[in-house]
């Protein structure tokens, strides 16, 4: 009898231990469980940050609304941790990153994942150039220098593969408020070339936006006058140094990494550019503005005083794009020497385009998918 109950008893104790390891067993597996679920949701997060990070604004604007998603890649994150991430545009200014952590066992498998999503938008400015030149006050055009409505895109901007152009249409030459003075040999062609329009004002010359509303979405503000622009790269593998003033972008080496670098550019006061290279986005001047020496810049320019650009002997200005100089009333809008102005709708679509600046929604722009 005492054998009996002794062995009942042991088996009662047997029972006790083993449902305390069991316990204690599920206990650990629901804590780790609930630790790589939380592994998996940090990474979704970490990996919406680093496709936002990532994200350039040219990139976006070539996704097709309501098309298939980008496939941004897969990076690990250590400790048998990865995301993947997607992109994909829902409407003109609207795009979904879709991210998905996991955390893995040592045999690649799927121990938890978490999915995220983030509504971004990409605001770009809206801006109307009227063709080569527009002014308001007296416009001097002088020496070999050259304005252009004719629609031109830059050299090299054709060859396969080809930057996406719009379709060319020609606008003024100069559009202009004032009086012009057209003197030596310089050329002025457009369609048309001359065109005096009385209504031109500070209010409307740039179109459906103003001075103050591109200035709000300045990138790079510049503390002093530029002497040489030029792509700058940093680090290994070498990316587009965006810290350097006199870096505003690279519109000819489709190689470098600052070839979707465009700047919206700010400068207060009066600003004089010199000496040599070429840079590409929005030139924005609160002052006056003057340029010389051997400088191309690929996109509009614009100025809230008059703009003085001037070639000097075997040295030549380009521009690419635009150039609008805004209430003018005292001062002069000259271009003499090898100075040359040419609009281009392709390098202006770029530039604001490139320059675009993305942001999340302020409203349910993040969710948990699951």
């Amino acid at each position: 009898m005492a054998l009996a109950v002794a062995l009942f008893a042991l088996v009662i104790i047997g029972l006790l231990v083993a449902g305390t390891f069991f316990s204690g067993r599920l206990e650990q597996q629901s804590g780790q469980n609930t630790f790589y679920a939380g592994q998996a949701a940090e990474a979704a997060e970490a990996g919406i940050s680093d496709a936002i990070g990532s994200a350039v604004p040219t990139t976006l604007m070539g996704l097709p609304v309501g098309g298939a998603a980008m496939d941004l890649g897969t990076v690990s994150l250590g400790s048998r941790v990865d995301v993947t991430k997607q992109l994909s545009r829902l409407t003109s200014s609207v795009f979904l990153i879709r991210t998905v952590g996991s955390r893995r066992n040592a045999a690649g498998t799927a121990m938890a994942t978490r999915s995220a999503g983030s509504l971004l938008r990409l605001v770009t400015p809206h801006l109307l150039m009227r063709g080569g030149l527009s002014a308001i006050g007296h416009i001097t055009v002088t020496g070999n220098s050259t304005v252009s409505g004719n629609d031109t895109t830059p050299p090299g901007w054709k060859v396969s593969p080809a930057v996406d152009c719009p379709p060319e249409v020609d606008k003024p030459g100069v559009a202009y408020n004032g009086s012009l003075t057209q003197t030596g040999s310089s050329q002025i062609t457009g369609n048309p070339p001359k065109q005096a329009d009385p209504t031109l004002n500070a209010g409307n010359l740039m179109g459906g936006t103003d001075f103050a509303a591109l200035k709000a979405l300045r990138t790079l503000n510049l503390t002093g006058n530029i002497s040489g622009i030029g792509a700058a790269t940093t680090g290994t593998p070498p990316v587009c140094n965006t810290a350097l003033e006199n870096n505003w972008g690279e519109p000819v080496d489709r190689t470098s990494p600052c070839w979707n670098y465009f700047p919206i550019i700010y400068h207060y006061g009066d600003l004089s550019i010199s000496g040599s290279g070429s840079g590409q986005g929005i030139l924005l001047v609160e002052g006056n503005l003057s340029v010389q020496g051997r400088v191309s810049f690929f996109g509009p320019v614009i100025a809230t005083g008059a703009v003085n650009v001037r070639g000097t002997g075997s040295d030549d200005v380009k521009f690419y794009g635009g150039i609008i100089a805004s209430d003018v009333q005292l001062d002069d809008s000259r271009l003499s020497g090898n100075a040359t102005v040419l609009y281009s709708s392709c390098a202006n679509r770029r530039a604001l385009q490139g320059s675009g600046v993305i942001t999340r929604l302020s409203e349910r722009g993040w969710v948990q998918l699951y």
